[in-house]
This record gives structure tokens, C-alpha cells and sequence, in this order.
């Protein structure tokens, strides 16, 4: 069995069995507390950044790229982890002019992001590094260059920056490329938001919410909620940044956070948490460190065993919130988050 179909399966079942969402059907086979109260999974996501580096598009350099895509979703191939990979311009450059048929022969006649797409249930995002929109194109015109490319891109903005204003409005109205001014994206769900010093090495603003919202605008309207809003966050939680010094809770420490409030009860269960583990190009292309990555993701097994914490992409827990928590707002902080 492929491991998207797998991994689709496992959700499945997990939805069938009641353990998502407290919205339809049956909750009482859900995870129980010590009083026999269901108690709700944590949601979790792992994504992946390719960022701008013209190199991409060139072949030789596309090359190495691609057979560590190739090796870095066969070595993830039995965690059974949900993946978003967000890939910038230049890398869908060198997908364009690099793909050929001899290079597509050893992924069953596929390029290379719909092969992983096809045989690993990995989500393509559009891009930018640290959100920030500058240089030759936009997301707009990554997500039309995408759509060309490849048979399945999704309407995920892979990073934003929270205090731009422009950016924001520009997202929500419909941004209109500036490779290709005819075309228009309007995207549907945001993610991973930094603040504007992120693109300068500082990554003390970014943000750590958890949960599902509306965002009604930029700055602090960021963390409020508009049920008229057209852009879904999915919030990315608390995490750490590969070794920065941070007083975040790491991902898995974050997670474990919330399984505890859930399972005590200290937590709104009829509210959606969300967390996300983020992956740096640095690690996707170095086979070496897959190891850190492993052991990252460990950490959490304990949790995605016992039903507490679930696997998905940035869509699919878009659907779960709007079929299984009713479409409810969260913003969720804790009080000691900076």
C-alpha cells in the first residue's frame, strides 16, 4: 500500500472510530479521560521550506535537489507523517526545464513533486522565503508556475508576514502575479506567519498561536477573528528554530502541553489545537541530518500511538475544522508564550 493511501486510511479510520472533532457522528470512542469524558486529538502538521536560490534552476544543481527530495520521503516513508512541502519560484524554474523524460523514467513517468504527491501524500504550497514578497515574482505567480507544473498545487500561502498590511490585503482581495499579470490566486488558508524582522534573522515576533481562525487583518487584527474573513490560519504553535535560542516550547514539548490540558480537561474541547513542526531546505537536502529529523519526530510517537495527536496536512485540517469543530475559532496562547 502507498503511504498517502496508508496515511488516508489511517485518518479515515481514526474519523470513523470518533476520535476527530466533536461535531458529527459518535464521540464515545474517542480517547477517554479518567471520568470517561471523550477527549479530542492535537493536530499536527510537518512542513518543509525550499527556499529562493537561483541555483535551483539549473540542472545540475536541480538534479542533486531531486534525489534527495527522492531519498529525504522514502527515509519519512514509515512515520506516516503528514508533509507539506512549500516551494519557492526557482525551484519549479528548474521542474520546468529539468523534468526530462529519461530523468522521469525513474519515478513511474512523473515529475518529480507529483510522484511524491502520488506515492507519499505529500501538500505542494507556494512559498516565499521568510514570507516576504521581493525580487522578480510573488506568490501569485509561484502558484500559477505550480499549476502548470504539476496536477496537484494547493491553495496554501507557505508562510505570510503578520505585520504587513499591503501583504494582507493583498492575499485577501486576490493577488494578481508579477510574472504573469493576467492571472489572479486567491488563496484560502494561511500559515506559518513571521513578523517582518524574521526576514533579518530575528525570530522572537513569529507567531505561536494554536488553533483555526479568520484573521481580520495584519498587525494585532491578526489574532482576531472574522467569520466574513475569505483566509483560513492554521496556527503553527509553539515551536523551536533548529537550535536558535528561543523560550518556546519545542514542538513536541507543545504538543505534549496540549494533550495534558485536553486530557485534564484545562482546555476547551470543543476547540480545535493545532501545532506544526517546521523543516528547514537545510535538512530536507542533507541526508545527514534525517537522523535529528527521526528523532524530532519520536517524540511525538508516543502521542500519535495513543490517538492523542494526529497527522494531517494544512487542508486537511481546514476540512476537520470545518466538518468536525463546526468552523469555531481558536486563538490559543499560553500565557506564558511570548
Amino acid at each position: 500500500m502507498q503511504r498517502a493511501t496508508l496515511r488516508m486510511w489511517v485518518i479515515g479510520l481514526i474519523a470513523l472510530l470518533g476520535f476527530i472533532g466533536s461535531g458529527c457522528g459518535d464521540s464515545s470512542s474517542r480517547p477517554e479521560d479518567a471520568a470517561g469524558g471523550a477527549v479530542p486529538p492535537v493536530y499536527v502538521t510537518v512542513a518543509g521550506h525550499i527556499e529562493d536560490v537561483p541555483a535551483y534552476a539549473e540542472c545540475g544543481m536541480y538534479s542533486q535537489c531531486r534525489a534527495h527530495l527522492l531519498t529525504f520521503a522514502e527515509t519519512l516513508s514509515e512515520t506516516a507523517i503528514a508533509f507539506n512541502l512549500q516551494i519557492e519560484y526557482e525551484f519549479f524554474l528548474g521542474l520546468s526545464s529539468c523534468e526530462t523524460e529519461q530523468v522521469r523514467a525513474t519515478t513511474d513517468g512523473l515529475n518529480v513533486l507529483d510522484y511524491l504527491v502520488t506515492h507519499y501524500g505529500f501538500e505542494i504550497d507556494p512559498h516565499q522565503e521568510g514570507g516576504v514578497e521581493e525580487g522578480q515574482d510573488n506568490y501569485a505567480d509561484i502558484r500559477y508556475l505550480a499549476g502548470t507544473l504539476i496536477g496537484s498545487v494547493s491553495d496554501v500561502v507557505g508562510g505570510l508576514v503578520w505585520d504587513d498590511p499591503s501583504q494582507f490585503t493583498r492575499l485577501a482581495q486576490g493577488e494578481p502575479g508579477w510574472v504573469y499579470p493576467d492571472f489572479i490566486w486567491h488563496p484560502r488558508i494561511l500559515t506559518l506567519a513571521v513578523s517582518a524582522d524574521h526576514h533579518h534573522g530575528d525570530f522572537s515576533r513569529d507567531d505561536v498561536a494554536s488553533g483555526v481562525w479568520r484573521p481580520a487583518g495584519a498587525n494585532s487584527n491578526f489574532w482576531v477573528d472574522d467569520d466574513d474573513g475569505p483566509l483560513i490560519y492554521v496556527g503553527p504553535g509553539e515551536h523551536s528554530n533548529w537550535g536558535n535560542p528561543s523560550s518556546w516550547f519545542s514542538t513536541a514539548d507543545f504538543v505534549a502541553y496540549l494533550v495534558e490540558g485536553l486530557q485534564q480537561n484545562q482546555l476547551d474541547r470543543s476547540q480545535m489545537y493545532t501545532a506544526t513542526l517546521a523543516v528547514p531546505q537545510s535538512t530536507i537536502f542533507d541526508p545527514t541530518t534525517y537522523g535529528d529529523l527521526l528523532n524530532l519526530l519520536s517524540q511525538l510517537d508516543r502521542f500519535i500511538q495513543a490517538g492523542q495527536a494526529v497527522y494531517v496536512t494544512y487542508s486537511e485540517a481546514v476540512q476537520i475544522w470545518a466538518t468536525e469543530y463546526g468552523s469555531q475559532p481558536n486563538v490559543f496562547r499560553r500565557s506564558a508564550s511570548p
